[in-house]
């Protein structure tokens, strides 16, 4: 699998999971609504973008723009960008807190 085709499998994945977010009985956020299409139209727009070979730079900086606000947010504390509000902790979270590897 080359870069080009990995990157748009990722980009691709990341904008079905915005698109199939369901809310359940959360309240409707319209700011954070439009952030979300905005983050999966450039998600989108980079992977079929690299599968048809073209031009993806925008999206891109659209997506690394986001990642450092994301980072700006947590004061670069990136186990707080796995962090869920309830008591549980994702698999994500206790990997990267985890001490000792061996």
């Amino acid at each position: 699998m080359t870069l080009p085709t990995a990157t748009a499998l990722v980009c691709l994945m990341i904008a079905a999971r915005l698109l199939l977010f369901a809310r359940g009985g959360a309240v409707h956020r319209p700011r954070a609504g439009l952030f979300a299409y905005l983050l999966a139209v450039a998600a989108g727009s980079v992977g079929v973008f690299e599968l048809f070979g073209l031009d993806s730079r925008w999206p891109q900086l659209v997506l690394h723009l986001t990642l450092l606000l994301a980072l700006l947010a947590v004061r670069g504390n990136v186990v707080e960008l796995f962090r869920t509000t309830d008591n549980r902790q994702s698999w994500l979270a206790i990997l990267l807190r985890k001490e000792k590897w061996i």
